[in-house]
């Protein structure tokens, strides 16, 4: 009756937000946790744990939760256990290899619980960090996570990484409503019940689609769309840029004249004859403020003849 009475918990008391759980090898395979999760939304999985000791230890069961997830469509949380004592590439080395097996998805988030100090200051545990998740960043193309306490925060120990999306084990607090310490000002999950065969955990996203969003694997910038700009130029291209943005670009047209085309911000104004004569090669340009500009090609008389604007290439002469 008291799981009953707790999976309820999990499936009702984190209204507006995805209900979740967060397991490691205590929890077993899929098969043992899953009937005590409740209804949950996505889960995190403890992949790796590099110890001072030099021991790399590793979830025996990382491989069965990550399918098990993958397959019931599930969001997934890749997570490893950090020694500040440790250093921070081998640490990061040793969870992206593991990653690399199991196949980290574009959805996928990872994390780094952050809640031991092996012994060091605040300031050396705060300074291995931003170590770590700097690199994880770097190598999986994603804002990581970071697992923490209240009291481990506010001790210092997390100085420099409120940027990064908080992973707060908080379970003082109802579901949804944590509080959250300094550097931080919000929230991304809260780890919310600790008390039973699983941890339970609400993320703060109306859904997996904004989940993956902003936890999964960074969109790179749009690649500008190709635009054809017309003009039937037979030679090379030569350009200039005022300082109020406005482009111009010149070439050797087909009929054997110079023209030019005009960019006033907004749009193409199209291609016209600039030069008076004929030309036997490609122009050159140059442009000035405020709306001074030449242009240079050799005639075929092998003259070099010279065509100015001023008024940012609406008029040649």
């Amino acid at each position: 009756m008291a799981n009953l009475q707790r999976n309820l918990t999990n499936a009702t008391a984190t209204t507006g937000n995805l209900a979740g759980v967060d397991v490691a090898s205590f929890q077993g395979t899929p098969d043992q946790w899953v009937p005590t999760a409740g209804d949950f939304s996505w889960a995190a999985v403890k992949i790796t744990e590099l110890e001072p000791n030099g021991i790399k230890y590793v979830n025996p069961y990382r491989a069965a939760d990550w399918e098990w997830l993958a397959a019931n469509k599930k969001g997934r949380i890749a997570y490893l256990f950090g020694h500040p004592s440790v250093s921070p590439t081998e640490t990061v080395d040793f969870f992206v290899s593991e990653l690399d097996a199991l196949k980290l998805g574009d959805n996928d988030g990872i994390a780094l619980d952050l809640e031991t100090t092996d012994g060091l200051s605040p300031t050396q545990v705060a300074a291995w960090g931003i170590a770590v998740q700097a690199e994880l960043k770097s190598n999986l193309h994603r804002e990581p996570l970071l697992y923490t306490f209240i009291n481990f925060a506010t001790a210092g120990n997390c100085a420099g990484l409120g940027d990064y999306p908080l992973w707060l084990a908080d379970p003082s607090s109802p579901p949804g409503r944590p509080d959250v310490p300094a550097p931080w000002t919000k929230w991304a999950i809260q780890q919310y019940d600790i008390s039973g065969p699983i941890d339970l955990d609400v993320a703060n996203y109306p859904g997996l689609t904004q989940m993956y969003a902003a936890l999964g694997k960074s969109v790179g910038p749009k690649e500008p769309d190709m635009l054809n700009i017309g003009g039937t130029i037979v030679g090379g291209l030569a350009t200039g840029r005022w300082p109020d943005g406005q482009v111009l670009v010149a070439g050797l047209g087909k009929d054997g004249f110079v023209q030019a085309n005009l960019w006033n911000g907004n749009g193409w104004l199209g291609w016209k004859n600039v030069s008076p004569t004929q030309a036997i090669a490609s122009p050159g340009v140059i442009v000035w403020e405020p709306g001074f500009g030449q242009v240079y090609y050799v005639d075929d008389a092998e003259n070099v003849i010279q065509v100015e604007t001023r008024d940012g290439g609406l008029t040649w002469a």
